[in-house]
């Protein structure tokens, strides 16, 4: 019998990168061929929100579609972190309507609101880890406090995110023993554990060297192919985000500028989107 040998860990992460590259070029043909069979599971319709006196989101419509990767992104101050508060019901629009499969978050309060919200994880920019507990009680975290769940079965379902993000043996460890790279792998487990419908990454890779940005957007892309689990993320990794979703909406000044396949939208010719994709300082973004 013939054996052969186990494909290496570069070899699996290429693999990975052409999976999910043809599945990107798929999407965008079924997006041009027929933008209604993009389902929508969240969106935003007019959505203004006014903070410190100053307009922040200026009549915001977008969709995010089911069971994909959307990436927004944007200049600073373009209105990201807060349409992200928004999709999870963190905030409330000062007018329009945002909406969960159809229904308007803007009507819930109390009980159902948290009901809504526990279909939800966020990923914070800093990991937000508390100092306090280790890798695994930080893991087990929300399953203590929201869920009914055993010990045992909390214990195996730990283990097991852990593995998940490359960080087996790692759960005794406390968050300022980790890299960064690590912090962002277990903070990005604890969003998975409690096996959300949609997940907010907010800058998963902020602060991070080139090497370690690649494998989180790797592990990203490796969790929403194992899981299917529709994913939001807010990010600055310009151009290199464009490989790593399906979906880019770009923000500007606090409206949608462009919303489509991630392919699409690398190739626009607007001169605003060229210019922020480029990192060029001349051009209609005035900066200096």
């Amino acid at each position: 019998m013939t054996t052969h040998p186990s494909p290496t860990t570069t070899e699996l992460r290429a693999r990975l990168a052409d999976t999910f590259s043809e599945e990107c070029r798929e999407y965008r043909q079924r997006y041009h061929d027929n933008p209604a069979a993009i389902v929508p599971i969240l969106s935003m319709q007019g959505v203004t929100k006014h903070l410190d006196g100053r307009m922040v989101l200026n009549g915001i419509d977008l969709d995010i579609p089911k069971q994909a990767i959307t990436a927004i992104i944007g200049i600073s101050g373009s209105g990201k972190s807060v349409t992200l508060k928004h999709l999870v019901g963190l905030m409330r629009p000062d007018s329009g309507i945002v909406a969960l499969n159809g229904q308007n978050l803007g009507s819930l309060s109390g009980k159902k609101l948290q009901a809504v919200r526990r279909r939800f994880s966020l990923l914070f920019q800093g990991g937000a880890l508390f100092d306090s507990l280790n890798v695994f009680d930080n893991v087990a975290f929300p399953l203590r406090e929201t869920t009914r769940t055993s010990e045992s079965e909390i214990q195996t379902r730990v283990f097991g995110a852990l593995e998940d993000v490359n960080l087996s043996g790692m759960g005794h460890k406390f968050p300022d023993e980790l890299s960064g790279g690590m912090n962002k792998r277990a903070a990005l487990a604890r969003a998975l554990i409690t096996r959300p419908e949609i997940i907010l990454l907010d800058e998963p890779t902020a602060g991070l060297d080139p090497i370690i940005e690649n494998a989180i957007h790797h592990l990203i892309c490796d969790t929403f192919l194992r899981t299917r689990t529709t994913m939001v993320v807010i990010s600055h990794a310009v151009p290199a985000i464009f490989k790593w979703c399906h979906h880019v909406i770009v923000l500007h000044q606090g409206k949608v500028l462009a919303s489509g396949p991630a392919m699409t939208i690398m190739d626009s010719s607007d001169p605003v989107i060229r210019q922020f994709i480029r990192g060029e300082v001349d051009g209609p973004i005035h900066i200096l």
